[in-house]
């Protein structure tokens, strides 16, 4: 998929890609995506998702307590993934559809700084393994050098059947549903000029 995230409504967009079947249980699942951060973070946006295995989506009995539309489709309530904050951070994290998902710092085996912001594109791979464990591996642009890997130990992932996968883009003045009465306020917020262009496929092996 080929497209572009904007930050102008309520500084949240996203995307999902085609969801991916398979009868027997795989060993990963894996999204890869190229990004074009050159007028993301400079412009305000704060962090970038990469989640794997979304199911659900936002209404009644979720935090947000109101659906949150982009593109046709309710932002998911489940799934597990990586995002990618703009001061260089990179954590894994499982929403669950409560108050308290679940966030974890990976470290970086590269030596130095990563400063995301530094670089025009990066070349993401996350893969998310079913028996447990996550790895992701960002390439400065197009096959250029590594600047960041890192892998952490996670609970397994029951395979549904099926991989629904989605790259996301937000940043810190979004406001949930539950403070404007359960029903989404799509106006411009902290970010309305921030832009995110990107390349992306999913599968499951």
């Amino acid at each position: 998929m080929i497209g572009q995230l904007s930050l102008q409504s309520n500084d949240l967009d996203f995307r999902y890609l085609p969801s991916k079947l398979q009868a027997s249980t795989p060993g990963y699942a894996e999204l890869r995506a190229v990004v074009d951060v050159s007028r993301y973070y400079a412009k305000g946006g704060h962090h970038i998702v990469f989640a794997l295995d979304c199911e659900g989506g936002q209404g009644a009995y979720n935090p947000h307590c109101g659906p949150i539309y982009r593109h046709g489709d309710n932002l998911f309530a489940t799934a597990r993934g990586v995002i990618v904050l703009g001061d260089g951070t990179v954590m894994y994290e499982r929403w669950n559809g409560t108050f308290a998902p679940e966030l974890v710092p990976i470290s970086n085996n590269v030596p130095g700084t990563f400063d995301p912001a530094a670089h025009r594109c990066l070349t993401v791979r996350v893969r998310g393994h079913y028996a447990g464990g996550v790895s992701v591996r960002i390439r400065s642009g197009i096959g250029g050098p590594v600047v960041f890997d890192g892998t952490l130990t996670t609970a397994a992932w029951a395979w549904p059947g099926h991989m629904h996968a989605c790259v996301a883009a937000i940043a810190l003045g979004f406001v949930a549903p539950k403070d404007t009465g359960c029903t989404e306020q799509i106006l411009p917020r902290s970010a309305p000029d921030a832009e995110l262009g990107f390349a992306a496929f999913s599968r499951v092996v």
